[in-house]
């Protein structure tokens, strides 16, 4: 008898972030889990140099090669007519003929993949991390060059035509039912987990993070924002909320890591303007293995970001202890356990900057933290088995027998 065969797809590059260490710890839970299952995986990516990273982690893959046909189909699948001439020929797409060659029986996209538009025959399982091209379409990367519009038709196939949904927040759920009339008993919800990475246990090597901080020439004390330059990240309020402590006597030194995705050079702008350059340290694209001692390293978590309702930067700044602030509009996701801001106030930020100086404060705030983690880790947990017996259901609607 045939066993039930996952192909799971990993598309997303490392420097991309929050999406890659969630998709690492989703595909980890997955292998686990499925041996346990009698259910076999795949693991398919379509970047070669991911193959390396899965490997050090213990976890094989096989490069998925898509060549122009493939793209082809993917750019004709966003016309509603082609749909009809596909039918029509009974043809499947290049891609979902690969998967379908090497057995596979449902497909696990850990993103918000397009490729899910091609798949004609396998069913499958997709992951909808946020729906903030709706929430705020007066960014640029939402918007420009039909970004908007392609996202809808993406959002819209994944919402409605999955078998499963994962999402990481139960307000997800809730706006996905409500923009796409989403079957809620489709949806899944697995909460944020702090990346392997940041949160491997042992005591951290001290010697090891003080390396790591004079390799980019900074001191410890510093706040941290981990995040890419998208515009929707919001560096200029820290930045401008820095200047207000400046103006005040206070003086605080910002280092920033994540890879420029057009927004760079706008901000060092800002930070010429209001003569800051001193004050902030710009790192580029850091290691993964390297963030969990520029987090130890930090006086704060800093996070400004206009894109939620949850982020993965908290929880791993919970699970070293360091203090969090974080945007009002995301306390579902924080609760106590950060200090909270009006992330369009510099003034606003500037307060809770002062408030987090306080021990009493930082005190409170690391046990919070914790307790957060722990809560988060029992939905994790709540969330993996309802997948599982999704899972456990698809697999006997698919080959039905006595288990």
């Amino acid at each position: 008898m045939k066993r039930y065969h996952v192909g799971i797809f990993l598309e997303l590059p490392l420097d991309v972030g929050g999406g890659f260490q969630q998709s690492l710890t989703d595909i980890m839970w997955m292998r686990d889990w499925a041996r346990t299952a009698d259910i076999d995986v795949t693991m398919f990516t379509t970047l070669p140099e991911n193959v390396a990273i899965l490997a050090d982690l213990g976890v094989n893959s096989v490069y998925l090669k898509l060549g122009w046909l493939d793209r082809l189909f993917l750019f004709l699948k966003y016309s509603g007519a082609f749909d009809l001439l596909q039918y029509t020929m009974r043809v499947c797409a290049p891609f979902e003929k690969k998967l379908i060659r090497a057995g596979i029986d449902i497909v696990y996209f850990t993103t918000t993949s397009n490729w899910n538009l091609v798949l004609y025959k396998l069913p499958f399982i997709i992951t909808i991390f946020d729906g903030c091209f709706r929430d705020s379409p007066e960014f640029d990367e939402v918007r420009e060059f039909a970004q908007f519009e392609r996202r809808d038709i993406v959002w819209r196939s994944a919402a409605t035509k999955a078998a499963v949904v994962v999402t990481n927040a139960d307000e997800l759920v809730d706006m996905l039912c409500r923009r796409y009339a989403m079957e809620r008993d489709h949806a899944v919800c697995i909460p944020f987990s702090p990346s392997f990475y940041v949160s491997r246990t042992g005591a951290p090597d001290q010697a090891a993070d003080t390396s790591i901080l004079m390799k980019y020439g900074i001191e410890p004390g510093y706040l941290f924002y981990p995040a890419q330059f998208w515009s929707h990240k919001n560096h200029a309020t820290v930045l401008l909320a820095m200047r207000l402590l400046w103006d005040r006597g206070e003086r605080h030194r910002l280092v920033l890591c994540g890879s420029d995705r057009g927004a760079r050079a706008a901000f060092e702008e800002l930070v010429a303007q209001h003569g800051l350059g001193d004050c902030v340290h710009i790192l580029g694209f850091v290691p993964s293995a390297e963030l969990g001692a520029l987090y130890r390293g930090a006086s704060a978590l800093v996070m400004a970001t206009y894109f939620g309702p949850t982020n993965l930067p908290p929880l791993e700044a919970w699970a070293v202890g360091t203090p969090v602030i974080y945007p009002e509009a995301f306390q579902a996701q924080a609760g106590d356990a950060a200090i909270l801001f009006d992330y369009d106030d510099p003034a606003s930020l500037a307060k809770a900057i002062v408030k987090v100086g306080s021990a009493e404060e930082r005190t409170r705030l690391a046990v919070a933290g914790k307790q957060r983690l722990a809560s988060c880790a029992e939905r994790i947990d709540e969330g993996h088995q309802q997948l599982a017996r999704h899972l456990m259901r698809l697999r006997y609607r698919r080959y039905p027998q006595i288990y």
